[in-house]
């Protein structure tokens, strides 16, 4: 039985359906600045709060009234920003109503499918700051319009939701089911809504409750049984994935879950920025290609020819060191150390600012085995690669992965960002402990370089793989070597920058991926059929498994 007290949620998740989809995506993504965590080509989910609301393709109108949970005391501001933005509806004059029983103010607009959208003000609810779409706390209303008000009705409180008050359903009223701050209306077709000239109508709708339970309305408007969910996005609440998903082939499929920042209750969204680790190891490699192509540099030549200032007894190639067979000692061994924040007890993350902050950690250490004698995953030769590309540039590493790649790319969104200066819409990384989670800005390099540390969109990401396999980042012929099998390691084959899954004589997948403290990534081009899949996590684990119930769920890999 739900509890009658403020704050009582009820609704995890909202579906229901619009012949004005694209319409309706534009109105609620930019002109309110809803966060749209989930879409593909036949709907989209909405961000409200803790609550889900979905809109999909129908083939005929349809209309509905809902209603959103706002904090008491922003009432006002929300207001002025929802008429910013849209006009509101008016009764007899006014465009605002209190209604006591629930010690809540509203105001209403429409959208345009025509559902009347209410906003409740609870009184007994305080937030703190200006009116955002983050402010909103969950869905507090869902309209069931249906002939069988009675048998509706009785179905559902017979799933422990009750009727508010003592007369029992009303088919001739407006029954609110539920408790403190969430209902269901159920109501009978042709009402009229307030603060509108809409009325009621028979239309399907589906809602998901937080234990999980389902109320499916048919067309008819009967309670129905539940239909079946979304595998991907089921599973990746299990998993208990906090990041964003993206899986473009000809359609274009994404989700996103959990808080970009747990402290304010900000989600992730499909917007949202991430680190993504040795994921951008690829940016690296780019550049340096770009460079053979230009004729600045060549792949046989030497380490220690080219910066014998700095590394006087590396005798390896560029080859070796993209390919990680170089030998040459790392600063952070992967395949021996496990904790990345040992290092920053001696050297404090606050210095590893560039490139050269890095080589005290590994520059007079002895090589590890032969250059070219096999592959060993080595960070710091994507370091020497950096600093070789700053002396033939004349700029940080980073800022040419800026304007060669992502630039050139449409990456509008990435970038190489301070942790203590992350724009809007970045995610703040997750170490998760025994006693809570702390954020991973002091557990990293303050400003990632050539070995890792981008913060990229999924968007961004896809647009990276297609510019890459229309050869608009580097020529053919450099980019069928950048995607060539060079060595092979205990997570496959590797390239140039970039990691190749082989089935016999077909590669099945290019792929990169990283994994810091408070970041997991993955991001691959399905050559067979020219799928890309970007899943960017801002904790330490969850990117693979996600990535693997994907490509099972789509058949992406035999």
């Amino acid at each position: 039985m739900l509890e009658n007290r403020g704050e009582v949620e009820m609704f995890k998740k909202v579906t229901l359906y619009t012949d004005k989809l694209h319409e309706m995506k534009g109105f609620y993504e930019y002109q309110l600045g809803f966060r749209i965590i989930e879409e593909d080509e036949t709907s989209f989910m909405l961000a409200v709060g803790d609550s889900q609301l979905v809109f999909k393709q129908a083939a005929q109108p349809a209309l509905y009234h809902f209603a959103f949970n706002i904090p008491g005391n922003q009432f006002s501001l929300a207001k002025g920003w929802a008429s910013s933005r849209v006009e509101l509806n008016r009764q007899e004059g006014m465009d605002e109503i209190y209604y006591a029983n629930f010690d809540a103010d509203a105001f209403y607009f429409l959208d345009p499918a025509g559902n009347v959208v209410e906003f409740l003000g609870r009184r007994a609810v305080d937030r703190m700051g200006n009116f955002t779409v983050d402010s909103l706390l969950s869905i507090s209303e869902v309209s069931i319009t249906t002939p069988f008000v009675e048998e509706v009705g009785r179905q559902i409180e017979e799933m422990d939701i009750p009727v508010r008050g003592n007369k029992g359903i009303d088919p001739d009223s407006l029954n609110f089911l539920g408790g403190g701050d969430a209902f269901i209306i159920l109501v009978a077709p042709k009402r009229t809504w307030y603060f509108s000239k809409q009325r009621s109508e028979v239309h399907p709708l589906s809602i998901e409750l937080l234990d999980g339970r389902q109320i499916d309305i048919d067309e008819e408007g009967k309670l129905g049984k539940a239909k079946p969910e979304n595998p991907i996005s089921d599973g990746m609440e299990e998993i208990g994935f906090s990041g964003v998903a993206l899986r473009k082939t000809e359609e274009v499929w994404s989700a996103a879950k959990d808080f970009a920042d747990r402290a304010n209750k900000r989600l992730n969204s499909m917007d949202t920025r991430f680190g993504i680790a040795s994921g951008s190891k690829i940016f690296t490699a780019v550049v340096v290609l770009q460079l053979v192509e230009e004729g600045k540099l060549q792949l046989e030549n030497r380490l220690s020819q080219l910066l014998p200032e700095v590394f006087p007894a590396f005798d390896v190639t560029i080859h070796q060191l993209l390919t990680h067979t170089s030998g040459i000692p790392d600063y952070f061994d992967e395949e021996v150390m496990d904790d990345f924040e040992e290092l920053w007890m001696e050297h404090p993350m606050y210095r590893m600012q560039t490139g050269r902050d890095f080589v005290p950690l590994f520059a007079e250490q002895p090589m590890m085995f032969e250059p070219g004698a096999r592959f060993h995953y080595n960070n710091a030769g994507f370091i020497a690669l950096g600093l070789v590309v700053e002396k033939l540039t004349g700029r940080p590493v980073t800022d040419m992965i800026e304007e060669r790649v992502f630039a050139l790319a449409g990456m509008e969104r990435s970038g190489y960002f301070r942790l203590d200066q992350l724009p809007a819409e970045t995610a703040n990384g997750y170490i998760q402990e025994e006693t809570g989670w702390r954020t991973n800005q002091y557990a990293l390099p303050i400003k990632g370089g050539a070995d890792g540390g981008a913060f990229v969109t999924a968007a961004d990401m896809t647009l990276f793989w297609e510019k890459l396999m229309a050869y608009e980042l580097l020529g053919e012929k450099m980019t069928r070597a950048l995607l060539t099998p060079y060595a092979e390691g205990e997570d496959g084959k590797y390239g140039y920058g970039v990691w190749i899954e082989e089935q016999g004589d077909a590669v099945v997948k290019y792929h990169v991926m990283g994994y810091d403290p408070g970041v997991s990534f993955h991001s691959g081009f399905y050559p067979a059929s020219g799928t890309v899949l970007t899943v960017a996590s801002n904790e330490s684990a969850g990117a693979s498994d996600v990535t693997e119930l994907i490509e099972k769920t789509n058949a992406l890999i035999e």
